[in-house]
């Protein structure tokens, strides 16, 4: 499917002996959130020097759909202003790219994700518990590409088999549950690259094993707020969208594990949402 949408519910706000309504509750604004996982998503520019395998990096694959490969082209053909973009409404300024394309690969690419590995980050890397068959056909032709693979055939087949079973699988993990390690994923994908394949899994995850974790650490946050009319509720005075990418830190927070940082923040126009 290429487009894919999020609808978040209104959460009214409510105070005690409000004007128009003493001694009761009134609604004085609603707000909505959305919380998106970009570790899940493919990353568009992975910094070298922070790859978890310098020569290679999750990339949009050929088996993507149309919007998706348009998107491919533009990164391909603009590399060398990738470490100059901080966010990934930037791509936007890279033709061909149109407000649809980003759109349409809102769900499934991102600019730079990072991984929190011991001290430091890591680039280039993505949280295999994704169910997203355009991802996992994404992670299968970038297995294709690294140098002397047995090449996966019928990589939208294959892809699609990952993803659609990926939720209610009971190998290596609980159905509808995460995987906690690459090793219990091993058994998942054993059901789909049996060892008697070519290639097979253990070759599959020999390739692709340092770039996948079961974990992420970028996150972007949508949020939303208006503020009702206090003599008419049915009317909304002012109204806002915001949005933030927020950022796990190698950094201890006593109490709380690590330490989040916002380090991207804007507001959302109309055409944003």
């Amino acid at each position: 499917m290429e487009k894919e949408h999020v609808i978040a519910g209104k959460i009214p706000i409510m105070v005690p002996d409000a004007s128009g309504a003493p001694g009761g509750l009134a609604t004085i604004g609603r707000y909505a959130y959305l919380v998106t996982d970009e570790g899940i998503k493919l990353g568009a520019y992975a910094p070298t020097d922070l790859r978890a395998v310098a020569t290679t990096a999750p990339v949009i694959g050929s088996a993507m759909l149309t919007n998706q490969l348009r998107l491919k082209t533009a990164l391909e053909t603009n590399a060398a202003v990738l470490p100059a973009l901080l966010s990934y409404e930037q791509m936007g300024l890279l033709p061909p790219v149109t407000p649809s394309v980003l759109q349409d690969c809102f769900h499934y690419v991102t600019l730079t994700p990072r991984i929190v590995t011991g001290a430091q980050y890591r680039s280039g890397m993505i949280n295999l518990n994704t169910s997203s068959t355009l991802v996992w056909r994404s992670l299968l032709d970038t297995y294709n590409t690294i140098p002397a693979v047995t090449p996966v055939l019928n990589v939208t087949n294959r892809g699609n088999l990952i993803g659609n079973n990926f939720a209610g699988t009971t190998a290596g993990k609980a159905a509808n549950a995460p995987f906690t390690s690459t090793g219990a994923f091993a058994t998942y994908l054993a059901t789909i690259f049996p060892i008697t394949s070519s290639p097979n899994f253990t070759e599959i995850l020999a390739a692709l094993g340092p770039m996948l974790t079961v974990r992420s650490d970028t996150f972007r946050i949508r949020a939303y707020g208006e503020a009702l009319n206090p003599a008419d509720s049915t009317k909304i005075e002012a109204a806002a969208y915001g949005e933030a990418i927020v950022q796990r830190t190698p950094d201890p927070m006593p109490g709380f594990g690590r330490r989040f940082v916002i380090i991207y923040f804007r507001w959302l126009g109309p055409d944003d949402i």
